[in-house]
């Protein structure tokens, strides 16, 4: 997730590489106007399977919706300009923590949550569901765990995440999709969980208080207030109108209401329904709902890839229009870097912003590591760097390759996309090339060839950089002469000189 910044700002110019200097030349002739480019257009939504409205840090409210189909997190308003995306590998559930980071689940064999800065950047690691929970992946890939719901909120002392999440097992010889509700507290290793009649499609919301609302075969359990008992209808997902006190719960081609509070026992609320579904807005017992704080209730329609409106009265709906802004994309250029055997490559803002260009002179705020070399490793200030994580430029600095123990290849590849605040590069690759002593031609080997261009040198025929001299001077006196030639070909010819 990126947030945009002014356009107005310009980057200072720098040597721009071959590639670059090409594009700049074609953006002059081939890109419209700015006003041209201002234009928006449709966002196409894949299995939509979660909504969480939001509180933004200027006041406004803005809404997360789960694209599991285009993998991917949307930032958006209620009125469905997308302001972000942010890539998740087959995402289910979001939340928004109360300070601002966004957690992002993602369903499958190897299920965990990714937890992500309000500006799009990976915050730390993600959490390992499918160990902090001793799963296991199931060898049928439609029988995979799937995460339903997230919530994350302080309950005492610790800042909590609950996840609700199905399992397929079989329980009294009936083989089925099984819920737990999980919680744990942040930072720590040991985790609690609820166990009880919860479906597949049960859900879970934030309660009042620290509370955790949920749904189940026997009802709705709204603590403290009061538990609804309806073992009648199967419930699914459910949301919260905190300002009109009223709980909505997906039912079987129903949304059903009830209010939560000035409830004395034995007197308990009792769901009715707020509307049902027809023909052109079915509702699904597996869809989730979110009260948008203006007083609709988005739907993600899954099944229909869209994202449904009821309004507050619930007498009418319609299908939420999703568009961005059509920001022209920038483009990156491979380059490469030499590393002597044994010894880190560092990496600075500069060896990526030189080779970047953008046609409407955007900065480049990020890159996005697109693949990992097959030896050695990145890391980011000393942290090993994961495959699509998103660096801001301003960390390239601290960007380093760390060659394997026994760097044998002569070289080996990792992929970046640039980013211009709002969209991604193409992907192209950093090459590394391990440095051989006396390799003068940079194939690998050592050869008559490596030995006459040092002659050549010596004769003043060519100049060399202090790095390619530095690599030839196969005795480390500092002067690249004729006795170093000679045991470029001694190498060559297997003698030992």
């Amino acid at each position: 997730m990126i947030l945009h910044t002014n356009k107005g700002a310009r980057v200072k110019r720098t040597r721009w590489s071959v590639l670059a200097l090409v594009i700049t030349l074609l953006t002059s002739v081939v890109f419209p106007s700015s006003s041209v480019l201002a234009a928006t257009g449709p966002v196409s939504l894949s299995r939509p399977t979660d909504i969480e409205f939001y509180t933004a840090a200027d006041g406004e409210t803005e809404m997360l919706i789960a694209d599991s189909g285009n993998n991917r997190v949307i930032r958006a308003t209620p009125e469905g300009e997308v302001l972000s995306t942010i890539e998740v590998n087959n995402v289910t559930a979001v939340t928004m923590g109360n300070d601002g980071l966004i957690y992002a689940a993602e369903s499958g064999a190897a299920a965990k949550v990714h937890i992500f800065n309000q500006n799009g950047t990976v915050n730390g690691q993600p959490i390992d569901v499918m160990r902090k929970f001793s799963l296991y992946p199931h060898p049928d890939e439609d029988k995979q765990p799937y995460i339903r719901n997230l919530i994350r909120y302080k309950q005492g002392d610790y800042e909590r995440l609950y996840v609700f999440f199905n399992v397929y097992r079989e329980m009294n010889n009936a083989p089925a999709r099984y819920g737990t509700l999980a919680n744990f507290a942040l930072g720590h290793e040991g985790w609690g969980g609820l166990s009880g009649a919860f479906s597949e499609y049960s859900g879970a919301t934030q309660g009042t208080g620290d509370q955790v609302w949920y749904t189940n075969g026997q009802g709705v359990m709204i603590y403290p207030f009061a538990s609804i008992q309806n073992s009648t209808d199967k419930l699914g997902d459910l949301s919260r109108d905190s300002v009109n006190k009223r709980l909505y719960v997906v039912s079987e081609n129903h949304i059903m209401q009830t209010g939560y509070e000035g409830f004395v026992y034995p007197n308990t609320p009792v769901l009715s329904t707020w509307v049902s579904g027809n023909e052109a807005y079915p509702i699904d017992l597996s869809n989730q709902i979110a009260f948008e704080p203006k007083g609709e209730l988005y739907m993600a329609d899954t099944a229909r890839d869209r994202i449904v409106v009821f309004s507050a009265d619930g007498t009418s709906a319609r299908i939420l229009g999703l568009s961005q802004e059509n920001t022209p994309q920038p483009a990156a250029g491979a380059f490469s870097k030499m590393v002597k055997q044994g010894l880190p490559v560092t990496f600075t803002s500069a060896d990526f912003e030189t080779n970047y260009a953008d046609p409407e002179e955007r900065p480049m705020t990020d890159i996005r590591i697109t693949s990992l070399p097959d030896s050695g490793i990145l890391q980011l200030n000393g942290v090993d760097v994961v495959k699509n994580q998103v660096i801001p430029v301003a960390e390239l600095n601290t960007l380093a390759f760390i060659p394997a123990s026994a760097f044998t290849g002569i070289k080996t590849t990792f992929g970046w996309q640039a980013k211009n605040g709002a969209v991604f590069s193409d992907s192209v690759d950093v090459t590394i090339m391990l440095r051989i002593k006396g390799d003068a031609t940079g194939d690998g080997l050592l050869t008559p060839a490596d030995a006459l261009l040092v002659n050549k040198y010596i004769k003043g025929l060519i100049p060399f950089t202090p790095e390619q001299i530095e690599a030839l001077d196969m005795n480390d006196d500092g002067v690249l002469d004729a006795e170093d030639s000679a045991l470029i070909m001694g190498v060559y010819l297997g003698i030992n000189l």
